[in-house]
């Protein structure tokens, strides 16, 4: 059964979650040397595609936008943690197993990393339509794309690992006893690059 997303318009408060695939660079590269592209595009264009619409019948969120390699989804602010969280570690433990599935046999070499990693921020976000397309522009956006792109500094191994402002760990997160790491980051024109104060959590399915 094919699964289509539904475009859920959101404004103001949101929560913000970027999303990518670990060594997603060095895959597509080994994919082209031998001709196999096809199964990486299959990958994000199907079977995440897919995923993601099909979660959105458990929880509300805008699929808001495709970065090549991964996703920026928007959630309403009454998002429940708990429901938050169970769609993080779903995704997570979906990847993996479509992995196994749809790329790894392709592949000359395993890469190092195989997962995912998160950026989690919450804030003020507006709509607005350029070339017909609806567009959010928000400081929430910025922050979790830059927390995402954090993780890796933070941790020997960032696999299924998500950075998440240490305000958005204490509004959804810490009631439902979440454990994780406090972490300080420098976040590429946020506060002029002072420290960050956030949040690592683990969200790898045992």
């Amino acid at each position: 059964m094919v699964m289509h997303f539904k475009r859920v318009m959101i404004s103001g408060e949101a929560i913000v979650v970027s999303f990518d695939m670990c060594s997603s660079t060095d895959m597509f590269e080994d994919l082209v040397l031998r001709g196999n592209t096809s199964h990486y595009r299959d990958l994000v264009a199907k079977d995440l595609k897919h995923h993601l619409a099909a979660a959105q019948s458990s929880v509300l969120f805008d699929p808001y936008k495709f970065t090549g390699d991964g996703w920026i989804l928007l959630f309403p602010s009454d998002t429940s943690g708990a429901a938050l969280l169970e769609f993080l570690k779903g995704l997570c433990q979906f990847y993996r197993q479509i992995f196994k599935t749809r790329l790894r046999p392709h592949l000359g070499s395993l890469p190092k990393l195989v997962g995912l990693t998160f950026g989690l921020e919450k804030g003020r976000i507006e709509k607005m339509t350029i070339f017909q397309q609806h567009e959010y522009v928000g400081r929430a956006i910025t922050v979790a794309c830059r927390l995402q792109s954090a993780v890796k500094s933070t941790t020997k191994n960032p696999v299924d690992k998500a950075l998440v402002s240490g305000s958005l760990f204490e509004d959804y997160f810490r009631s439902i006893g979440v454990r994780a790491g406090s972490k300080t980051v420098p976040l590429r024109n946020i506060r002029d690059g002072r420290a960050f104060r956030s949040k690592l959590i683990n969200l790898a399915v045992k």
